[in-house]
């Protein structure tokens, strides 16, 4: 059985991804590598962090077909369209002026812009960062957001590798002769098939006896805050069950369970992971019985800004990894802008 109560690891300004993820990651510099299980990897280079979070950072996002082509989107904070012009080094190539810089979601704190670079420019600034030092986002010729470069070459190299392109003519950095054709084919994204949807009425509000029984190492006090557990219908006779046994300053850890209609005959629910290693329990969790998800969301600290988030799809006869993103670094980023480090389909 394994806990995930300390997936998190926090250390000052800290490196945070839940443990034993199968995700691939790097850190460089400014810069952090996430790569999934279909070999697509994303580097993200990390703007100034201020009292309200990102000022913003450059994403670089690459597939793991062997002719994919990079891109690159920039995110800015800010409210309301902009046109932007990118400098790396002070110098700014002519593709890489008059950027249009479109508002976010509006419930977004800090609002965020996008600016999604076409093929030509992603190509222009491509060849720019990789031995530049810095890239700047000029607004009406004031900086909107700033990236150090730093690492950015280390990156670059660090996804040419475990997309498998190095020596090749489609790598990055680590460019060789050898033709596209000498990058082995992606791995495909697993299937899976949720169950369908059951009917919800006349759920237990409390877990029974013998659930509570099998709880151990809980929070003495954990009762005192009056967490409702979150219970499903999964089957007709089967339940899930997450109790809140443990919390932190910002993570609730709940214990998992399957039981009978009536909440007996309870066992331990082993939730898989990438890696192959399952979890009893986990932090934060809810669960969507419209598409039969459970989703938990690891937070790295109290912003929410670094950490993982998970969804597992319950198939009928067991709980299947669905898709994992993750934030390894607390830079102000956005969950909804992690990069995806699982994915089935």
């Amino acid at each position: 059985m394994k806990s995930r109560t300390a997936a998190i690891l926090v250390a000052g300004a800290m490196s945070a991804v839940a443990a034993g993820a199968s995700a691939d990651t790097g850190s460089f510099g400014n810069w952090a590598v996430v790569c999934d299980n279909v070999r697509t990897c994303t580097a993200v280079g990390f703007g100034e962090l201020g009292e309200m979070g990102s000022s913003g950072f450059l994403e670089i996002r690459r597939s793991g077909e062997a002719d994919a082509a990079p891109t690159a989107r920039l995110l800015t904070a800010g409210e309301g369209a902009a046109t932007l012009t990118l400098q790396v080094d002070g110098a700014s190539p002519p593709a890489l002026s008059a950027l249009p810089a479109t508002p976010g979601a509006e419930d977004e704190e800090p609002a965020m812009r996008v600016t999604e670079l076409t093929a030509e420019q992603t190509a222009a600034l491509m060849g720019q960062i990789a031995d530049g030092r810095s890239l700047t986002a000029l607004e009406q010729g004031q900086p909107a957001v700033s990236v150090s470069l730093s690492g950015s070459s280390a990156a670059l190299r660090f996804m040419d590798d475990r997309q498998k392109r190095a020596g090749t003519r489609t790598a990055l950095v680590a460019r060789g002769d050898k033709p596209a054709s000498a990058v082995p084919a992606a791995p495909a994204a697993p299937v899976l098939t949720p169950a369908p949807r059951i009917a919800q009425g006349g759920l237990p509000n409390a877990p029974s006896a013998a659930l509570r029984a099998k709880l151990s190492g809980c929070d003495e006090d954990i009762a005192e805050i009056s967490l409702e557990p979150v219970v499903a219908r999964l089957a007709k006779g089967k339940l899930f069950w997450g109790v809140a046994c443990s919390r932190g300053a910002y993570n609730v850890i709940y214990s998992l369970f399957v039981t009978d209609e009536a909440g007996g005959n309870p066992q331990v629910l082993q939730l898989p992971y990438p890696d192959g290693e399952p979890a009893s329990e986990v932090m934060n969790i809810g669960f969507d019985p419209d598409t039969q998800t459970l989703s938990n969301f690891d937070k790295g600290r109290g912003l929410g800004d670094c950490g993982a988030l998970n969804e597992w799809v319950w198939t009928g006869s067991r709980f299947a990894m669905k898709a994992q993103t993750i934030m390894p670094e607390c830079q102000g980023v956005l969950p909804e802008f992690w990069p995806v480090s699982y994915r089935s389909r």
